[in-house]
């Protein structure tokens, strides 16, 4: 099976060549082990491409571990391609379907990161009810994908995607879609936790 997991989302999606499986962030720890191994007996994990990026640290740790771990007691038969959303971001503005700026939830509840994605650089990082003033500044510019679907308010150029029968689908607002080989370009391998920011232990 080759499996496309997104663990840049509070919700987490894990999607094969059927119905998508999403995971919530409660209780991660308990059950993603045994969900992992079930879908592992059922379908056999070969492949596993990985949208790694921060919305929560348990759901990073707790991941990345998990399917470290799996792949070690599979005697490493399972082969990990590793993407963040900046440059997955990147690979869409390349093929002219999404905006230049993008303004990208980074798990603070209060902050967001303006991106230029075609540099693939941080311009800053703003508060979150600033927005307005940023959007008045780059009118070119999409909000990230948050499964909070009030998150961003009413904002125009949602981005909204979903991976299905091996092609990621993007839908901004019109429908477009990569094929799954234009997207494994990180073979890594170890997933290592994508943290982006420092996180914050005290």
């Amino acid at each position: 099976m080759k499996a496309f997991i997104d663990i840049s989302a509070d919700k987490i999606g894990i999607y094969w060549l059927w119905a998508p499986f999403f995971m919530e962030r409660t209780g991660v720890d308990i059950h993603l082990w045994k969900k992992l191994v079930e879908l592992d007996r059922e379908y056999g994990i070969t492949e596993c491409l990985i949208l790694n990026w921060p919305w929560g640290f348990t759901n990073l740790r707790v991941w990345t571990l998990a399917l470290n771990l799996l792949k070690t007691l599979k005697n490493d038969k399972i082969v990990f391609y590793n993407i963040s959303k900046p440059e997955l971001y990147k690979i869409f503005y390349e093929k002219w379907r999404i905006p230049r700026y993008g303004i990208i939830y980074i798990w603070q509840k209060s902050n967001v990161w303006l991106r230029d994605i075609k540099q693939n650089i941080q311009i800053k990082t703003i508060k979150k009810d600033s927005i307005s003033d940023v959007k008045n500044e780059y009118w070119e510019i999409f909000f990230d994908q948050v499964y909070d679907e009030g998150y961003f308010d009413s904002a125009e150029n949602k981005l909204s995607f979903s991976f299905e029968n091996e092609k990621l689908f993007l839908i901004n607002p019109i429908k477009n879609h990569l094929d799954r080989r234009e997207l494994i370009i990180n073979k890594v391998d170890k997933i290592e936790a994508n943290y982006m920011i420092e996180p914050n232990i005290s």
